[in-house]
C-alpha cells in the first residue's frame, strides 16, 4: 500500500444531486422511432429516388436513369404539401404515395412507443417490479364538543367532508383511531431554560436562567407573535435573539418558623444550613450582593434586606466545611415580622408562620455572582437547618403587678405605690416566651432614686432588744452605740452635744444599695419556678440606678414558659415612715427627720433575647421541630415546600409547562404539536435511543413521570417533527398547586438538551386526532401539494355532542403514483446497484432514491474523519434540500442528527459487515472579504455598503439568494474574480485594500490569502455572516475654486 495518500480525485469527485440522477434525453418520450412529418417523408423520397436505377422496357440490364423524376423537387415539397388539399390533378403515384404516408401518420404514434412497451414489458413483467401507488394522504383534526356536553366518542370509521375533486366527487377522511374528546383545553404554554455556555468564542454567550411566563409570545411575557411566526418549544438563551429577551426568572428559598415572629428592636437573624457533603470553595462575599431577603410584614412585604458578611461576633456570613451561615440585620425603625397571609402577601406559601424569602438574581452578565451561587448549591442535599435571632431594644412588654395591668410606654411602679414585701411584679412578651430561646435580658433605668438609700433611710432604725420604741429610745438608736452585753445603748464618750450618727449597721434598716432585692421566679408550665432568690434591684451606673437581670434557658419548655415574677424580699418601709416620723417629732432632743421612703419607679424596662430554632432530618427531630420550621423553594412561576435541597433544582436544559383546564383525572388528551419542520440546529447534540424527552403531570407540587400507561403515544420524535402526543391523566394529578398556577392540571416535558436542538414550534392543540383520505376514484391532484388548511369543518354524519371540527393545517403524507420518470429511474437504478452498497455511484443514488429531503450526497471511499486512507471506513456527505424547505443556517444547510442516523442505518443495512458507513455534513469554511470601496457619484454610501455586503454574500454563497443555483463541491475563489466581479456592479466605482480571508473552522483564525481552496474533500466555501465593507475618497478631486465675497457689502 502506498504510503502516500493522494486524496486529489476525492475532491474532485464532485458528488451527485438529485437532479443529476436521469438523463432526460434517455427517456421513451424523448426518443422516437419515427419522427419524420409528410414534408420531411417527400424529401427522403425525393433524396432516396436518386439512389435508384431505373430500367426501360428495352433494356433491362442497363439503367437509362434514376427514379427522381418521379417525386416533387426539395424546393416545391412545401408549396406542394400546403397545396394538397385544394390540387384535384395530382398524378396517380404522387396520389398513392401521400395517401401512404398520411396512413403511416396513424401509426406513428403507436410506433414510437414501442421502446416504452418494450421498457415497460421488461421492468413490469420480466422483473416484475411495478410502480409504486399513490399514498392516501392525512390531516389533523381538531374537535370541540358541544355546550353542555363533556365527552364524546369518535369511532375509527366516521367520516369527514372536504369538499369536491376536480371531478366533482366528494372527498371524504375518515378517523384513523377511535377517540374519546373532553373538554379540557390548553389555557397556558410556559417554559423555563437553563442554559451552559458552549461557544467559547462568543463573548455575547454566556450561562443563564430564562423564564417565559407566555411561551407563545415574542418577548416572553406579553407581546403577540405575527401570524405564522413560530417559536422555540424551551426557551431561548439571551445572545439567541437579543432583541427579544426573556426574563430571568425568580429563583430562591425561604424559611417559615415562629422564631421568625420579630415585632420590634434591632433583629439579627442567622440561617445556618447544613449539607450532607462538603460544600467546597465558593467566594460566597460576592455572591451575597445578589441574594434580596424579605419579610411578612403587617401590610405587605417588607424589605430588601441585604445579607452581610459580618455583623458581630456570632452573626456573619460564611461558608464552613458542610456548612452555610447567611446573616443580616434589621434595623429597629423597621416594621414588624408577622406570620405569613395569602391575602396580604399575594403568595401561595402553604403556612401561618412567619417567613423570610430569599431572592437569588442570576441575570447575566450582571448578576454572575447570583448565578454562580445558584450552580454551586444546585442539588446539594440538606441534613439540618438552624434559625438563630438576636433581638436588642424591646419595649412594648405586658407588664402588671398585684394591682393590675401596666403600661409600658411611660415611667410606672412596678410594685406599687407603697410595696411590700412579697408584692409582685410580672414581666411577660409573647413573642419571646412562644420561642426556644437561649437567654433574655432586661434593662431597667429607675427614677427619683436617692444617691445613696444607705443615707436615704439613715434615720430608719430598729431596736436590737425588740422592744418598743419610745421617742427617747429612738434618739438612742440614732446616736448611741448599743452594748449587746447589757443590752442597752451607751452613752458615747467626749462632749455629749455633739450628735454623732451611729456608723453601726447593727440597728439600720437599709444596710446599702444593695439592701433591696426580690425573688425572680419564671412559670414552666404553669409551675412557678425560682430563677434567683436574691436578685439586687440597684445597680448604681454613675449618679443613677438601673437594673439588669441575664436570664439563660436552662431547660425551660419552649411554649409553655413565662411569664418572670419578681416578687420583692423586703418592703420599702412605707409602713414604718409615719411612727418613725412622729417619734422624731416627739423627742426633745434636736433628732434628724427620716426620709420619705423610696416607691420603686421605672423609667424604662427595655428587653433583649436570643432564641435559636433547629431541624434535622432525624426522626426525633421530625417530630418535635418539623412542623414548626418549613423550607420552600421559591420556583419562577409559583413556590413549593421542600426540606431536600437549599434551592430549586433545574438543571441544564430546558421544561415546557402545558397549562390544562377543565381537565380531569383519568381523561386521556390528544395533544398535536406543530412544529416548523427542519429549523432545528443540525450542530447540537440531540437524543440517541434509548434518551429522550421526558414527560410528567404535577400532583400536590411533585412532578410524577408519565410510563407507558400514561404516555400513550408520542409521534414528535423527540420534537424533531410534527405529531400527537397522547396523555392519560393520572389518578394522582391535581389542579391545586402553588409549584405553577393554580386551577390547570399541568404537563411537563423536560430535556437535557440545548434549546436549538428542537425544531421551532407553531402551536400546541388540544383535543387532536389524524384522520386518512379514502380514494373513491377520485381525482389525486390534491395529492401534490396535500389538502389546504381550513377545508375540512364537518363530519359527513353529524354529531349532536360536536360543536366543530376544524383543521387548522395543510395534509401531509400524501403522495400521488409514481410517474413514469421516476419508475424508469428507480428500476435502472435499481438494476444496477442491486440493492447493495458498494462503490461510490450505489451509495450516492441509493441514498437519493429513498430520503427526498437529501439534495446532493458525496460518497468518500476508505475515509473516515481526516483519515484518507482508512480501509473499511466510508465517509458520506449530505447537504439537504433547502428548496421550500426550512433551514436553520441557508447559508451553511445541514442535516439533522436523526435524519443523518436514518441514512446511516439504511446504508449500513445495505453494505458489507466488513464496512462501516457514517453519514457526515460538509465542512463548510468562510470567506471573509474586507475592502475599500468608491462608490459611482450619486448613491448613497450607507445604503449602498449594505448592498455590496449583501452582493459579497450572494457571490459566494448563491444558493442562500436563488434557488436555482447549485450547492457545488471544490468550487474555488480568487482573489482577482472576486474583484472582477465587484468592480462591474454599477454602484461600485473602484476597490482598494482589497483583502480575502479564509479560515477552515469556527475555531479557526481567518487567514488572508489570495486563492482560496477548500482543505479537504469533504469542505465546501461558503460566505462569512459578516463582511468589512468601508467608503473610501478619491485620491484625485476636482479643487472648488473660491471666490472672495463682502460680509456687509
Amino acid at each position: 500500500m502506498a504510503k502516500k495518500c493522494d486524496h486529489t480525485y476525492l475532491t474532485l469527485h464532485a458528488g451527485t444531486e438529485q437532479s443529476q440522477r436521469l438523463q432526460k434525453s434517455l427517456m421513451p418520450e424523448n426518443f422516437n422511432l419515427n419522427d419524420f412529418s409528410v414534408n420531411q417523408w417527400m424529401e427522403f423520397a425525393y433524396n432516396f429516388a436518386k439512389e435508384v436505377n431505373y430500367f426501360g422496357i428495352e433494356n433491362e440490364v442497363t439503367p437509362s436513369g434514376d427514379w427522381e423524376k418521379f417525386f416533387i423537387e426539395k424546393e416545391a415539397i412545401e408549396s406542394f404539401v400546403s397545396s394538397l388539399e385544394k390540387e384535384p390533378s395530382l398524378t396517380p403515384h404522387l396520389t398513392l404515395f401521400v395517401s401512404f404516408i398520411k396512413l403511416l401518420e396513424i401509426t406513428k404514434k403507436r410506433f414510437n412507443l414501442l421502446t416504452k412497451r418494450h421498457l415497460d414489458f421488461y421492468y413490469g413483467s420480466i422483473l416484475q417490479i411495478q410502480k409504486k401507488g399513490a399514498v392516501e394522504d392525512q390531516v389533523h383534526l381538531l374537535f370541540e364538543l358541544a355546550k353542555n356536553a363533556d365527552e364524546a366518542l369518535m369511532e375509527s370509521d366516521d367520516r369527514l367532508e372536504a369538499g369536491k375533486d376536480a371531478l366533482g366527487k366528494k372527498m371524504q377522511y375518515t378517523l384513523d383511531e377511535t377517540r374519546v374528546f373532553n373538554t379540557a383545553k390548553i389555557a397556558s404554554l410556559k417554559s423555563i431554560y437553563h442554559h451552559r455556555k458552549i461557544d467559547s468564542s462568543n463573548p455575547e454567550e454566556t450561562h443563564g436562567l430564562y423564564a417565559a411566563p407566555l411561551l407563545n409570545s415574542k418577548d416572553g411575557i406579553e407581546e403577540p407573535l405575527d401570524e405564522g411566526a413560530s417559536f422555540l418549544p424551551f426557551g431561548y438563551p439571551s445572545h439567541h435573539n437579543p432583541e427579544y429577551l426573556l426574563p430571568n426568572p425568580e429563583l430562591g428559598f425561604a424559611i417559615a418558623s415562629p422564631t421568625l415572629a420579630l415585632k420590634e428592636g434591632r433583629r439579627l437573624v442567622k440561617l445556618s444550613y447544613t449539607f450532607k457533603k462538603n460544600i467546597g470553595a465558593f467566594p460566597l462575599a460576592t455572591a451575597l450582593n445578589h441574594i434580596a431577603v424579605y419579610a411578612t410584614g403587617e401590610k405587605g412585604w417588607i424589605g430588601p434586606y441585604s445579607l452581610s458578611e459580618s455583623i458581630e461576633t456570632g452573626y456573619s456570613s460564611a461558608i464552613n466545611n458542610k456548612k452555610l451561615t447567611l446573616s443580616l440585620e434589621i434595623d429597629k425603625t423597621e416594621e414588624s415580622i408577622v406570620p405569613y397571609s395569602e391575602k396580604v402577601h399575594q403568595a401561595n406559601f402553604q403556612t401561618k408562620q412567619p417567613l423570610l424569602l430569599l431572592k437569588l438574581d442570576t441575570s447575566q452578565p450582571e448578576a454572575s455572582a447570583g448565578y454562580d451561587f445558584f450552580s454551586h448549591f444546585l442539588k446539594k442535599t440538606l441534613v439540618s437547618v438552624r434559625v438563630d435571632v438576636k433581638v436588642d431594644g424591646i419595649t412594648s412588654l405586658q407588664l402588671k403587678n398585684d394591682f393590675g395591668d401596666l403600661a409600658a410606654g411611660k415611667p410606672f411602679f412596678p410594685f406599687g405605690t407603697q410595696p411590700l414585701e412579697r408584692s409582685a411584679f410580672y414581666v411577660d412578651y409573647d413573642e419571646l416566651f412562644e420561642k426556644q430561646w437561649d437567654q433574655l435580658t432586661l434593662d431597667g433605668a429607675w427614677l427619683n432614686t436617692p444617691n445613696s438609700f444607705r443615707d436615704h433611710y439613715i434615720a430608719y432604725r430598729k431596736d436590737d432588744a425588740n422592744l418598743n420604741l419610745s421617742p427617747k429610745l429612738y434618739f438612742q438608736t440614732l446616736y448611741y452605740p448599743y452594748n449587746a452585753s447589757t443590752k442597752k445603748y451607751d452613752l458615747p464618750t467626749g462632749t455629749s452635744e455633739i450628735k454623732v450618727f451611729n456608723s453601726g449597721n447593727n440597728n439600720i434598716y437599709v444596710t446599702g444599695d444593695d439592701y433591696f432585692t426580690a425573688k425572680v421566679s419564671i412559670f414552666d408550665e404553669e409551675v412557678l419556678t425560682p430563677i434567683d432568690n436574691a436578685f439586687e434591684l440597684f445597680e448604681k451606673n454613675g449618679s443613677i440606678f438601673e437594673t439588669h437581670l441575664t436570664v439563660p434557658n436552662s431547660g425551660y419548655h419552649t411554649t409553655e414558659n413565662g411569664p418572670l415574677k419578681f416578687s420583692l424580699n423586703q418592703s420599702f418601709l412605707h409602713s414604718l415612715y409615719p411612727k418613725v416620723y412622729a417619734l422624731a417629732l416627739m423627742n426633745e432632743e434636736d433628732t434628724v427627720l427620716p426620709n420619705e421612703p423610696y416607691t420603686p419607679l421605672l423609667e424604662s424596662l427595655v428587653l433583649s433575647y436570643q432564641a435559636h430554632q433547629e431541624w434535622n432530618m432525624t426522626a426525633e427531630s421530625q417530630n418535635t421541630v418539623l412542623n414548626n420550621i418549613q423550607l420552600f423553594h421559591l420556583h419562577p412561576f409559583g413556590q413549593a415546600e421542600n426540606q431536600e435541597t437549599l434551592l430549586p433544582t433545574y438543571c441544564k436544559g430546558g421544561e415546557l409547562y402545558i397549562g390544562f383546564e377543565n381537565a380531569e383525572p383519568l381523561q386521556q388528551i390528544n395533544l398535536l404539536f406543530q412544529f416548523l419542520e427542519g429549523t432545528e440546529n443540525p450542530l447540537a447534540e440531540a437524543y440517541a435511543f434509548p434518551d429522550k424527552i421526558t414527560w410528567a403531570l404535577l400532583a400536590n407540587n411533585t412532578w410524577v413521570e408519565l410510563d407507558s400507561n400514561h404516555l400513550l403515544g408520542n409521534t414528535t420524535d423527540n420534537f424533531l417533527k410534527t405529531g400527537l402526543v397522547t396523555v392519560a391523566i393520572p389518578k394522582e394529578a391535581t389542579s391545586h398547586n402553588t409549584l405553577l398556577p393554580s386551577g390547570f392540571i399541568w404537563l411537563r416535558a423536560q430535556t437535557d438538551k440545548n434549546y436549538d436542538a428542537f425544531c421551532q414550534l407553531l402551536n400546541v392543540h388540544a383535543q387532536a386526532t389524524t384522520a386518512t383520505f379514502i380514494n373513491q376514484g377520485n381525482d389525486l391532484s390534491h395529492l401534490e401539494k396535500g389538502l389546504p388548511a381550513n377545508t375540512i369543518s364537518k363530519l359527513t354524519e353529524r354529531d349532536a355532542l360536536i360543536k366543530k371540527v376544524s383543521q387548522p393545517y395543510s395534509s401531509f403524507g400524501g403522495s400521488p403514483e409514481e410517474n413514469n420518470a421516476s419508475y424508469y429511474r428507480r428500476v435502472s437504478e435499481r438494476i444496477r446497484h442491486r440493492d447493495r452498497a458498494i462503490n461510490q455511484w450505489d451509495y450516492e443514488h441509493l441514498i437519493l432514491q429513498q430520503f427526498k429531503s437529501i439534495y446532493k450526497v458525496k460518497c468518500l471511499n476508505h475515509t473516515t474523519g481526516d483519515n484518507y486512507l482508512a480501509p473499511g471506513n466510508v465517509s458520506l456527505v449530505v447537504i439537504p434540500d433547502i428548496v421550500n424547505n426550512n433551514a436553520f443556517d441557508i447559508y451553511q444547510p445541514r442535516v439533522s442528527t436523526a435524519k443523518r442516523n436514518e441514512v446511516q442505518q439504511y446504508v449500513n443495512n445495505l453494505n458489507s459487515f466488513f464496512v462501516n458507513a457514517e453519514i457526515i455534513n460538509p465542512d463548510y469554511e468562510e470567506v471573509e472579504i474586507t475592502a475599500g470601496v468608491k462608490f459611482r457619484k450619486g448613491y448613497d454610501e450607507n445604503f449602498y455598503t449594505g448592498q455590496l455586503e449583501e452582493a459579497i454574500k450572494k457571490y459566494l454563497s448563491p444558493w442562500a439568494f436563488e434557488e436555482t443555483n447549485n450547492l457545488n463541491f471544490g468550487v474555488t475563489f480568487h482573489r482577482s474574480k472576486i474583484v472582477q466581479y465587484l468592480e462591474q456592479l454599477p454602484y461600485v466605482d473602484f476597490l482598494e485594500d482589497v483583502v480575502v480571508k479564509h479560515r477552515k473552522s469556527t475555531t479557526d483564525a481567518y487567514e488572508a490569502k489570495v486563492n482560496i481552496v477548500p482543505s479537504s474533500p469533504k469542505a465546501i466555501l461558503v460566505s462569512a455572516k459578516k463582511h468589512f465593507v468601508y467608503p473610501v475618497e478619491s485620491k484625485c478631486s476636482t479643487p472648488i475654486v473660491k471666490t472672495t465675497t463682502e460680509c456687509l457689502p
